[in-house]
C-alpha cells in the first residue's frame, strides 16, 4: 500500500472533521436543553453552507491510526504522509494554525499546524484503520489527571470526572462530552481518556452542560488506579475511516443542516456611546455594534511590555474594547476568516493593568480567576466561530503581524450577541 493513500484519507478527513457536526452529535444536541443549543445549530448551518471550519481553533490534530500486520507500505514514511496532509489541508483550506516549536523553549508558530499528535498501533489483518480528532486548546486545557486509590470506585471516578465539569465550566465550550481513561499508567489513562471520547463506553453520568460521558478502562498495577479526564467542546469534531486494497471507506453520514432562525431579542448597544457600556448590567444580553480590538495571549504580553517600556501601543487603550480572539485566515471574498473567543482566564494575569490604563471591556469565553473588581466582561460564546464571523463588516490588522492568527485586528462589528458580566 502506498502512502499516498493515506495522505489523501487524512486530508479529506480533516476537511469532514472540521467543517461538519457529525450527525450523531447534531441530534444531541438539538434534544439537549442548552441555552445556546439554537447558536450551536445555527453555525453547524452557517459552516456546512460556506464549507468554513465550525470553530475558528481548528486545533491539534490528534491521530489514531491501525496499521494491520500483513500491510506492506511504501512511498513516503506514513508520518511524514500523515503531516503532510495536514499541512497541505490547513494551507489550502484556510484553516487556523495552532502549533508552536516547542512548549517552553521556542513557542513560534510553525504556520503549517504540525507536527500531529500521532498515537500509532499493531492489528490483525491487511486494512488499516485512521480515526482523527481535532482538540481545540479550551476543553483540552481543562484535561485533569490523579493517582487515585486502588480501592476507588466507578463512582469515585465519575465524582472526580464531575469536579473536572465543574472547574471548566463554559470554558470548555459547553455541552461538553467527557472522554474517561482508567488504569494502565498515567500516560496510559491520558490517552486512553482522549480516545474515550470517540470510542468509549457510555457510562451513566449527570450533570449540567454535559452531553454524555464515555470511560476506557485497562490494566493497572495492584497499587495503582490512573485516571485522566478528558473534555471535549459540543462539537467533538472527528471522523474515521479504513482504507483496504486501496479502496477509503470512510464512517460519516452526510446530512444537510437545518436552517434556523436566531432573531435575538437583545438590548442594542453602540461603542460610540461609552456611557451606556459603562452602565450595562450584570446579566444583560446585548448586541454590539462598533469599534473593537482583537488581542491575545502573545499580543498582550507585547502590550504589556509596551506600557512598561514607554512603548508604542498598538491602539489607544482608553475606553478600548478588547476581544479575546484570534480567526482563521481569510479566504477571497471574506472580511476575517471564522472567529470567536478564546479562554479569558488567561489573560486574567494582564487584565487588571489594562483595565487601570482605561480598557472599558473585553470579550471572550468562560469564568475569570480576578473577582469583586467592577470590571465589565463581556461573556461571547465559544465553538460558533462562523456566527461570530458574520457580524464582522470591517477587519484589519493593526499590529504584530508576525505573530499570525494572534495579530491585532481591528474589527467594525453589527450586532455582536454577548452577556454582561460584572467581574
Amino acid at each position: 500500500m502506498n502512502t499516498k493513500i493515506i495522505y489523501e484519507a487524512v486530508y479529506n478527513m480533516l476537511i469532514l472533521a472540521n467543517t461538519r457536526l457529525d450527525l450523531n452529535y447534531y441530534e444531541k444536541i438539538k434534544n439537549c436543553d442548552s441555552k445556546i443549543k439554537n447558536e450551536i445549530l445555527k453555525n453547524a448551518y452557517l459552516a456546512y453552507k460556506s464549507q468554513r471550519p465550525l470553530c475558528q481553533d481548528t486545533g491539534q490534530v490528534v491521530v489514531f491510526i491501525k496499521i494491520g500486520q500483513e500491510v506492506k507500505l511504501e512511498g513516503d514514511f506514513i508520518e511524514d504522509a500523515i503531516n503532510k496532509a495536514i499541512k497541505d489541508c490547513y494551507t489550502d483550506n484556510f484553516y487556523r494554525k495552532s502549533v508552536v516549536y516547542d512548549a517552553i523553549f521556542n513557542r513560534e508558530n510553525t504556520n503549517t499546524n504540525t507536527p500531529s499528535v500521532i498515537h500509532t498501533k499493531l492489528q490483525k489483518g491487511d486494512e488499516i484503520s485512521i480515526l482523527i480528532g481535532i482538540k481545540g486548546g479550551g476543553a483540552e486545557n481543562m484535561t485533569k489527571l490523579k493517582m487515585m486509590n486502588p480501592t476507588s470506585t466507578l463512582n469515585d471516578v465519575l465524582d472526580f470526572a464531575k469536579e473536572a465539569v465543574i472547574e471548566a465550566g463554559e470554558s470548555a465550550c459547553p455541552p461538553m462530552t467527557i472522554g474517561i481513561g482508567a488504569g494502565g499508567t498515567a500516560e496510559v489513562a491520558a490517552i486512553n481518556a482522549k480516545y474515550a471520547l470517540f470510542k468509549g463506553k457510555k457510562v451513566d453520568f449527570r450533570a449540567d452542560n454535559v452531553l454524555e460521558a464515555k470511560i476506557i478502562t485497562s490494566q493497572t498495577h495492584i497499587a495503582s488506579l490512573p485516571v485522566c479526564i478528558n473534555i471535549n467542546c459540543h462539537s467533538l469534531r472527528h471522523t474515521e475511516c479504513v482504507i483496504k486494497n486501496d479502496e477509503i471507506i470512510y464512517d460519516f453520514k452526510n446530512y444537510i443542516p437545518e436552517d434556523n432562525d436566531l432573531s435575538l431579542n437583545y438590548k442594542k448597544v453602540s461603542t460610540d456611546n461609552i456611557e451606556e457600556i459603562k452602565k450595562l448590567k450584570d446579566g444583560e444580553e446585548i448586541l454590539l455594534s462598533g469599534k473593537i480590538y482583537t488581542a491575545r495571549d502573545m499580543a498582550h504580553l507585547r502590550m504589556i511590555d509596551a506600557i512598561k517600556n514607554n512603548k508604542e501601543l498598538p491602539f489607544e487603550l482608553k475606553n478600548a474594547i478588547i476581544f479575546y480572539a484570534g480567526p482563521c485566515p481569510k479566504k477571497e471574498g471574506e472580511i476575517i476568516g471564522p472567529v470567536g473567543p478564546t479562554t479569558s482566564k488567561r489573560m486574567d494575569k494582564f487584565a487588571p493593568e489594562l483595565y487601570e490604563k482605561g480598557v472599558l471591556a473585553t470579550i471572550g469565553k468562560g469564568d475569570r480567576t480576578i473577582k469583586n473588581t467592577g470590571y465589565l466582561y463581556l461573556k461571547a460564546i465559544g465553538g460558533v466561530a462562523c456566527l461570530y464571523q458574520k457580524c464582522v463588516k470591517k477587519a484589519e490588522i493593526k499590529a504584530y503581524e508576525d505573530l499570525g492568527t494572534e495579530a491585532v485586528y481591528e474589527l467594525e462589528v453589527v450586532d455582536m450577541p454577548l452577556k454582561v458580566n460584572r467581574i
